[in-house]
């Protein structure tokens, strides 16, 4: 039980961290835009500036999507699960989360295959190695893992009639 509540907690922190990261990646977007719209139109335009606020924002989508797991904010169709009991639907829960669970971790894997290969590759503007891009994969599915975890446990002692981490 102190296990997982340990977990669940360290995914609530997990959680918050994530989001001062993504509000902090979508401030710099704003202005690194903000810095090339007065860059083109008084001086010369920045060369790295799209590339920049692309990759900033694949990072923090895939950052926002363990953070939207989190909050089962992702869309579902509910209407099998609402029709269910109530311990049949914490069972239902518990094998939708593992299955992510699974699915995230196999991602995460791969995706660290994928970012290996990219150890020569650098991005055309800022010359930046593009394993640092890539990386966001098995990071984002990482954190999402962890979460979906961490769903499977919280639904587990519901089913169980435990009081809730």
């Amino acid at each position: 039980m102190i296990i997982v509540h340990g977990i669940h907690k360290l995914s609530d922190i997990l959680d918050k961290m994530m989001e001062v990261v993504i509000v902090l990646m979508l401030g710099a977007m704003v202005v690194i835009t903000g810095a090339q719209i007065v860059c083109r139109i008084f001086f010369t335009s920045l060369a790295w500036s799209e590339e920049a606020t692309r990759y900033l924002l694949i990072w923090s989508t895939l950052l926002g999507a363990g953070c939207v797991y989190k909050h089962a904010g992702h869309i579902s169709i509910s209407i099998l699960q609402d029709a269910l009991p109530e311990k049949a639907r914490d069972v239902l829960q518990i094998v939708i989360h593992g299955l992510c669970s699974f699915l995230f971790v196999l991602v995460a894997c791969y995706g660290i295959q994928y970012f290996g290969r990219q150890g020569k590759q650098l991005s055309p503007a800022m010359r930046l190695p593009m394993r640092y891009v890539y990386t966001c994969i098995p990071i984002g599915c990482a954190i999402m893992a962890f979460h979906a975890a961490d769903a499977v446990l919280q639904n587990l002692l519901h089913l169980f009639g435990k009081k809730e981490a």
